[in-house]
């Protein structure tokens, strides 16, 4: 059975999709919820505190993201990216031999935003985008914020 948790963060309300064994989704929303009480959400709990206390805490989550073959390669690449430093749409592109856009489509199709930290890829010239969403950048900054890496 799939639940729906809403957890409260220093940068805002986090909506994950879940069951008892996998996280599926994870995006920022302005709805207020309260976390299911299962075991997965009290993890969740706690790594999102580790993470906010440390952002060089890793989450130790299991994520179970859908997507196509090459949407996973980005979002795999993702996950090595250091916390604090930021790359280019253009530079993840090069390092996987494709195209920015290409890139930046995969980015915007994260389901698991955070804990693949799609909020490290900017534009060349400005922060891009963050969750497919114009007025969820604030997320973006908040967290690049946090990394003590801002623009």
């Amino acid at each position: 059975m799939l639940l729906v948790s809403i957890f409260n963060t220093p940068v805002g309300n986090l909506e994950v999709t879940h069951d008892e064994h996998f996280i599926f989704n994870a995006s920022f929303t302005d709805k207020s919820g309260t976390p299911a009480q299962n075991q997965l959400s009290h993890l969740i709990a706690s790594e999102l505190k580790a993470y906010f206390d440390d952002p060089h805490h890793r989450f130790q989550l299991p994520l179970k993201p859908q997507g196509s073959l090459f949407q996973q390669k980005v979002w795999n690449t993702l996950l090595v990216i250091p916390v604090g430093r930021t790359v280019t749409y253009g530079e993840l592109a090069t390092k996987l031999q494709s195209s920015p856009r290409a890139v930046g489509q995969a980015c915007k199709r994260n389901p698991l935003a955070l804990f693949v930290p799609c909020h490290r890829v900017v534009g060349k010239h400005d922060l891009g985008g963050y969750m497919g969403n114009p007025n969820a950048i604030s997320y973006k900054k908040n967290l690049l914020a946090h990394e003590a890496k801002i623009i």
